[in-house]
């Protein structure tokens, strides 16, 4: 026999009744329906107060009640990067914990409050502000999985059992779900609830072994907890925000010490950070720009097309990268020509050009513009707004122009134009060798992503072997064509005998060009020969380039033989005590402990 849940026999009664009644009814019957109306909402209110004993269903409805009010007064944060990193970090820890019939709930709120929080049927809170106080994955996870642990082991449930005032409050709260001054007073003592110092040592316990479980390092928990003690102060000194209801002290970082002993982990701060990992990557609608690959091996780049005469790719000068190409002129009267892919363009389609080029002997003829195509792709004609017919001298320089639409017939595109192919052309009346490397074409309007590293991608070739606008060990810092992850190059550092460590140092940054109070945010991809510790240091420089004496940043790394990888960091431009009179520039530089016969290597390095 089939057993119907009470709620359903309730609403089926309420329901049959509503329907009966539509037409003119007795007062008796209108009576009964009141008296049945009384009952189901005496009975939802009883069964919204039944979390307190422990039932699963009620603590969810009650969680989803006062889920609505917390929504009512604060802002949810917008905000797609930070959302996904959030979500990413809570996503791996939630399954760690045990759910109890309710799926664990991630809500992030706007606000520079420093706080998180959990409240019954699996709703886990926080703020923006303690996203932007923690440093790294493994941080956010330590704070994640102390409220998941203080939910899994119901704590605010055992702290309102013993409340007597909360449970009256409850109970005229549940009367009237609406009444927004009673539900505040209920959320405002879920949100300030002060958990028992065993409650507190519990979710540390089990918080730190669950985010270790779930792959994130248990150090953090040692850091994330000296971070609140450093901020906040000790004991009762830190009573505002987060430490309210999670009290510091330096025992829960000794014991955090104690776990990580228990399992068997070396305290550090090597930490990840996924949030929002930069990239200057550039728009360029030109294929292979920089003539660096070949995957077909025939001496000639991909995405280039010889139309008449010898083109190739050559080694050895270049302005970025390890090749550039090389067109060849046999015969005087008889130019040699170079096709891009098909480009598309639109009426309104403007395009900036620029590029390097250089001679054999300076009487090298050299043009560069496009063959315009129609939408069937049809020939119908060649315009030439960055180059016609000009001489090269024989070291690299920069050219530049613009492709637009107009009435100039040998410069801009015409009514027609639905595809353009960019022409490196050397001659007529020319003979030998040129070079062109380093091709960008970019839409007009567009904006590159911001980097104040102007050499972070390490493209560009300075002296003594060391990429442009870098130095470091005499030596052992150089510039590898080889390796990289981003672009065409990196820079390696090398280890020596008895010396302790290798440092590459990126060159100041006017600190006229930042805002006191900006967020600064860094990314940087690292590999080794193996496992090899160094260091990233963000610091404010004097006027003579010497740092002083507190860092911005100073994030650890590790790298593994042979892998890439990628972390990051953030921190506002602040200033304490004399520094801001004394500082005039932000310094970025990396320290690695290379040992001899070993090697690091950085890419990618962008800060913003």
């Amino acid at each position: 026999m089939t057993r119907c849940h009470p709620t359903a026999m309730i609403l089926s009664l309420v329901l049959s009744l509503v329907l009966t009644l539509v037409a003119p009814a007795p007062a008796p019957a209108r009576n009964l329906l009141q008296d049945l109306v009384k009952v189901y909402t005496t009975y939802q209110e009883v069964n919204m107060m039944l979390w307190l004993v422990g039932d699963v269903k009620a603590e969810k409805r009650f969680g989803q009640e006062a889920k609505w009010f917390l929504n009512l007064t604060n802002k949810k944060v917008k905000d797609p990067e930070a959302l996904r990193w959030a979500n990413s970090v809570f996503n791996r820890v939630k399954p760690q914990f045990r759910d109890r019939g309710f799926d664990y709930d991630l809500t992030v709120y706007e606000g520079s409050t420093v706080n998180a929080f959990a409240i019954p049927g699996g709703n886990i809170f926080i703020y923006k502000g303690m996203l932007d106080f923690v440093g790294s994955d493994d941080e956010l996870a330590a704070i994640f999985a102390h409220e998941l642990a203080h939910a899994e082991r119901r704590h605010s449930l055992k702290q309102l059992r013993q409340n007597a005032a909360f449970q009256m409050l409850l109970q005229q709260a549940v009367k009237n779900r609406r009444d927004r001054e009673t539900w505040g007073q209920v959320v405002g003592a879920l949100t300030m609830l002060k958990f028992s110092r065993e409650d507190e040592d519990e979710a540390d316990d089990l918080g730190q072994a669950k985010m270790f479980a779930a792959g994130f390092n248990p150090s953090a928990q040692v850091v994330v907890w000296q971070k609140f003690v450093a901020k906040f102060g000790k004991g009762e000194k830190g009573l505002l925000q987060y430490l309210s209801t999670h009290p510091p002290s330096q025992d829960r970082v000794e014991n955090a010490r104690k776990n990580l002993a228990r399992f068997q982990v070396p305290e550090t701060k090597d930490f990840t950070l996924s949030f929002n990992i930069l990239s200057d990557v550039q728009e360029n609608l030109l294929q292979n720009g920089s003539f660096e690959t070949d995957l077909a091996g025939k001496g000639m780049p991909d995405a280039w097309t010889v139309k008449d005469g010898r083109a190739q790719l050559a080694e050895g000068a270049v302005v970025t990268g390890r090749r550039c190409l090389q067109v060849t002129a046999e015969a005087q009267l008889r130019p040699v020509r170079v096709l891009s892919e098909l480009i598309p363009v639109r009426p309104e389609t403007r395009l900036t050009f620029t590029g390097w080029v250089r001679g054999e002997d300076g009487s090298q003829k050299i043009s560069i513009g496009a063959q315009l195509l129609d939408a069937k792709k049809r020939l119908r004609g060649f315009i030439w707004p960055v180059l016609a017919n000009q001489s090269a001298t024989t070291s690299w320089v920069k050219v530049q122009g613009v492709f637009e639409r107009g009435g100039d017939a040998h410069r801009q595109f015409q009514p027609d134009t639905a595809f353009i192919q960019i022409i490196l052309q050397n001659g007529p009346m020319s003979k030998g060798a040129a070079w062109f490397d380093d091709l960008t074409l970019r839409r007009v309007d567009y904006t590159p992503p911001a980097n104040l590293l102007a050499a972070g991608d390490f493209e560009y070739g300075g002296p003594d072997g060391l990429p442009a606008g870098v130095s470091g060990t005499p030596g052992r810092v150089s510039r590898d064509l080889q390796r990289f992850r981003t672009g065409y190059a990196a820079v390696r550092l090398a280890g020596a005998e008895g010396s302790p460590e290798t440092e590459v140092e990126f060159a100041p940054i006017p600190l006229d060009s930042l805002k006191e109070g900006q967020e600064v945010q860094g990314t940087f991809h690292y590999c080794g020969t193996g496992e090899i510790k160094g260091r990233c240091l963000l610091e404010l420089l004097d006027e003579a380039g010497n740092p002083l004496a507190r860092r911005l940043v100073d994030k650890e790394f590790t790298t593994k033989g042979d892998l890439w990888q990628v972390t990051g960091f953030k921190t506002r431009l602040a200033f304490e005590g004399e520094e801001k009179r004394m500082a005039r520039a932000l310094g970025l530089r990396f320290v690695a402990a290379v040992p001899a016969g070993g090697a690091v290597w950085l890419d990618g390095c962008v800060l913003r």
